[in-house]
């Protein structure tokens, strides 16, 4: 999934101002027949009522756009543009979806207060009225791939065996993709979750493709931390090169907001660590692989020793086989190349190792990435597996040649959290080379569990009903957040609309009775059976007590009209 800035701003002076529930409104961009307008035929499910291909994709849109309106507060309507397009895919990866503001607006610079930067539609909440709106009539402007689990135009297949989900339950069947997932997500990046820094220049408010706003900071970036200098981003001795850098390198930008970071250990797990003693090599940032069994702490441990064999210019990439009981009892390091990730986890097993670390090579595309390892179907290597980067390989290459004895465990790190720094700050997304859609402007790709707002979709996720630490993100760029209960009609349900971190029960009820009451077409039996699955797939997880069941299934009965 890719952030990106869509088009222009005004200039504003914007103050703070009490607000309402916010009204976010989908516009349909497609032409008919088209995407949104797809009339191909499509039985309903996961709760989707819809009948066609269009239909479902509207009701997805209309119901991510109910769950965000009702956690979030403005008293200026929310025009959000979306449409399907071809957008950049091949057989095994794509873009799902690409979204951002549609215009931005700035308050001006004030003493030693840089200028501001607001998305389209937080700078309409915060003014308390509505600012301006874009040439095409809308405040966030999303697309997304029209052509999943099919062909692109020039006939290439884009991501076989995949196609969109249309569900709004979260069981998302295997292979495929949750639509109001990525919807959810694209649309958090209109409300505010991208920087205007630029990726690569590090220059301030680069990003909006305005002049004037160079060196204007902007909502998000201004929460922005980074670890390698101990500063935020917008402090007055951050250059645009240390800028630059923190956003290349893993664990360097972090989310310093006191919303988000106060929700993080409501959130996140216990970091998982790979450490290599005898190096300095201590990182939540390795790669795992699609075959083996999942490294643990249990399984992945032994002294390190370089694999060796024997063949080829390079002897340490384990393509050949090695002596047999060379490597009785140890973890195996070996070089990226040559062959596939399997066939090198599975000659060194062989050779009697117990796990195996694959380091990247400086001939690789990406060498600061701890790579993801893909199974081979000619072999079957059994023992755990894990890459790292390039400048980790180095550290323990350079150990092993020194003659350092080096020892390899997995384990948690005491007080650390996954996908966050050692204050508790939530990691941004910073690969070693930048993902011009992806970097910086999402969390990193080690959360656990995942979030939301990660650069690649993950079945995981069910933002229907969570969205994690998002809300804190919002809530520190300046968002006013609704702290009430769920309504159906005028009655109360007693069923927070979100509670800590991002769990968004009372929204997923009001959500759910628009679409009950469409689904229903006046037919009160209907509605009312759909509410109560409601009240008892948010009570089967966990989400509403006893009480706070009965109180939607109360509610929904006391509805007179639909």
């Amino acid at each position: 999934m890719k952030a990106q800035l869509l088009s222009a701003m005004v200039v504003a002076t914007l103050y703070a101002a009490s607000a309402q529930a916010a009204i976010i409104t989908p516009v349909n961009q497609d032409p008919a027949g088209k995407g949104l307008n797809d009339t191909t035929a499509r039985a309903p499910e996961g709760g989707n009522p819809g009948v066609s291909v269009g239909e479902q994709r509207r009701i997805v849109y209309q119901y991510a756009a109910d769950l965000w309106g009702s956690v979030l507060q403005s008293d200026v309507e929310t025009f959000v543009g979306a449409s399907f397009q071809d957008l950049a895919c091949t057989a095994t990866g794509g873009t799902l979806g690409s979204a951002g503001a549609s215009w931005v607006a700035a308050s001006a610079p004030s003493g030693a207060q840089l200028g501001m930067i607001y998305h389209g539609a937080l700078a309409n909440a915060v003014n308390g009225s509505r600012i301006t709106i874009s040439s095409s009539g809308t405040d966030i402007t999303s697309r997304f791939n029209a052509n999943l689990g099919g062909t692109n135009p020039d006939g290439s297949p884009c991501m076989t065996g995949s196609g969109w989900y249309y569900g709004l339950d979260g069981n998302t069947p295997a292979g495929q993709i949750n639509f109001l997932d990525v919807v959810m997500h694209e649309i958090g990046h209109g409300l505010g979750f991208s920087g205007f820094v630029g990726y690569t220049s590090g220059r301030l408010g680069e990003r909006t493709g305005i002049p004037t706003y160079y060196g204007y900071s902007d909502v998000y970036t201004d929460n922005a931390y980074d670890n390698l200098t101990g500063k935020r981003f917008t402090d007055a001795s951050m250059t645009n090169a240390l800028r630059a850098t923190s956003i290349k390198t893993r664990g360097a930008p972090a989310w310093d907001g006191a919303s988000a970071k106060a929700q993080t250990p409501l959130w996140l797990d216990p970091a998982l660590v790979l450490s290599v003693s005898g190096t300095s090599v201590v990182s939540q940032f390795f790669g795992t692989a699609s075959f083996g069994p999942a490294a643990t702490a249990a399984n992945f441990k032994g002294p390190v020793v370089v694999a060796n064999d024997g063949t080829g210019p390079d002897t340490a990439d384990a393509c050949e086989a090695l002596p047999a009981g060379s490597l009785a009892g140890k973890v195996a390091y070996v070089n990226r190349g040559t062959c596939a990730f399997e066939i090198k986890a599975a000659n060194v097993q062989a050779a009697g190792a117990v796990a195996a670390i694959i380091g990247n090579v400086a001939s690789s595309a990406d060498p600061g990435t701890a790579p993801g390892m893909a199974e081979d179907a000619s072999v079957n290597a059994t023992i755990p597996t894990l890459s790292v980067n390039l400048s980790d390989a180095n550290l323990i290459k350079a150990a092993a040649q020194a003659g350092t004895a080096m020892t390899a465990a997995l384990g948690n790190v005491a007080g650390q959290m996954a996908g966050a720094d050692r204050s508790g700050r939530p990691l941004l997304y910073a690969p070693a080379t930048v993902a011009s859609g992806s970097s910086f402007s999402h969390f990193e790709s080690v959360l656990k569990p995942d979030a939301l707002m990660e650069p690649a979709n993950s079945d995981s996720t069910d933002a229907a009903r969570i969205v994690d630490l998002t809300l804190g993100v919002f809530a520190d760029e300046g968002w006013g957040l609704n702290g009430g209960n769920a309504r159906i009609g005028s009655c109360d349900t007693g069923v927070k609309l979100f509670k800590a971190p991002g769990m968004i029960a009372g929204a997923n009820v009001q959500a759910q009775d628009r679409l009950c009451r469409v689904g229903a077409k006046g037919n009160r039996g209907q509605y009312l059976r759909c509410m109560n699955d409601t009240a008892s797939s948010l009570k089967a997880i966990g989400m509403v007590s006893t009480v706070e069941q009965a109180g939607i299934r109360s509610c929904a009965a006391k509805l007179t009209s639909l």
